[in-house]
């Protein structure tokens, strides 16, 4: 089960899919002010892994995943990125974009792992950095 500082950063990493223009198409759990979002389904699992979240606009596929800091340096969510990132729409190849909602304080983490993947500065990720003292309210 999801921790409550986790689903509060899947409903930001959501927050901004939306704001971006992507319909809201799967949300894994419930998440205190998720709202219409916490009646759809979970998502499919992609190239071995799920995400928490997807949606789509006219062109592209977007996912979202949220990671505490502690989830952040693990071998799943090594797995994951790679998968994530990898990911092409199957008509006309668009890149997925993924949105990654952390803890601010986890920035660093998070660097080093995207480091390590050789996915620095990608385009197609989106990074939010959602403030600790939000998530240790949201506990």
């Amino acid at each position: 089960m999801p921790s409550t500082a986790h689903q509060t950063l899947l409903l930001w990493a959501v927050r901004k899919m939306a704001g971006d223009g992507f319909a809201i198409a799967a949300y894994d759990g419930k998440s205190h002010q998720g709202g219409t979002w916490n009646g759809l389904g979970a998502p499919p699992t992609l190239a071995g892994v799920r995400p928490d979240a997807w949606g789509y606009d006219a062109v592209r596929v977007a996912l979202a995943e949220a990671k505490t800091a502690s989830d952040i340096d693990t071998a799943h969510t090594r797995v994951q990125l790679r998968a994530f990132v990898r990911l092409r729409a199957r008509e006309g190849g668009a890149t997925c974009r993924l949105y990654l909602a952390i803890p601010r304080s986890a920035a660093r983490a998070l660097d080093r792992v995207l480091a390590e993947l050789g996915l620095v500065g990608s385009a197609d990720i989106v990074r939010l950095h959602i403030p600790d003292i939000l998530l240790e309210e949201a506990a």
